[in-house]
């Protein structure tokens, strides 16, 4: 949501795994993008979800070059204000293999799938799917699956990896080709299990099988979301995962009927 008398949109919102507080990623005026941590009591409690409303509400944002912010009140200051304002040094995906990088200033957003995964399209690359960390706690599992896709460059497995999306040059996700199709039914299992000894085959475990996570394309089925998935060449956890997709599989059946 964007206030524009105040320069400032934020695109995104969660709670602070490590804190009571509500984190917000905010792009300012000057094409910064800051992090602000808010804690919680000093507006109402719909505020912290409807933006708009607590862009008016927030103290003057500090002048300077700073990214990571705190709004609090204390007993000498009752009033929200800012406190330790800092220039981090912000976590960022270190895998870096492919050569090109996009800025996501240069995406325009779209429909958003999952807090951290919308349809987006990009001037040189057309219709993607932008998967990234929105805050510094979400970087891990995304660094892992920026690898996995390393692995899985030119095997036809997942969807083509399109490059890597940066803010303000740190690499916080990455782009992927929008996959027309549908996510399995008991009648894909077969196939659906064709593409997982492709997997097992490169000897990568996906670590979180289940039917949402095959897209099932005009000509292929596309397997998805690898940020559990890890290297592993052995054979009963392969057998294992293989026989654990059928039973998802089964029991999503049951559950329909």
């Amino acid at each position: 949501m964007a206030n524009k008398s105040l320069g400032l949109t934020v695109l995104d919102v969660a709670d602070d795994p490590y804190s009571s507080a509500t984190s917000y990623r905010v792009l300012c005026k000057d094409g910064r993008v800051v992090y602000i941590s808010i804690d919680d009591g000093l507006y109402e409690n719909d505020d912290y979800s409807f933006t708009p409303k607590l862009l008016s509400l927030l103290p003057h944002f500090p002048p300077g070059e700073w990214n990571r912010g705190r709004i609090t009140r204390t007993q000498e200051r009752p009033n929200p204000h800012f406190i330790g304002t800092t220039c981090a040094k912000l976590s960022k995906i270190t895998s870096t293999w492919h050569q090109r990088f996009v800025e996501f200033h240069e995406l325009n957003i779209g429909e958003k799938l999952m807090p951290n995964v919308a349809e987006a399209f990009h001037l040189d690359l057309g219709e993607v799917i932008a998967k990234y960390a929105r805050f510094e706690w979400e970087i891990p599992p995304y660094q892992t699956e920026t690898e996995v896709y390393h692995w899985l460059n030119y095997h036809n497995i997942g969807p083509q990896f399109l490059g890597h999306l940066t803010e303000g040059g740190r690499v916080i996700g990455f782009l992927l080709q929008k996959i027309d199709g549908h996510y399995a039914q008991i009648q894909d299992l077969a196939r659906c299990e064709d593409a997982v000894r492709k997997l097992h085959s490169l000897d990568i475990l996906h670590g979180d099988l289940n039917r949402y996570n095959f897209l099932i394309g005009k000509d292929r089925v596309v397997l998805i979301d690898f940020e559990t998935s890890f290297k592993s060449r052995d054979k009963a956890s392969k057998t294992e995962e293989l026989q654990g997709l059928s039973e998802n599989f089964l029991d999503d059946r049951q559950e329909a009927g």
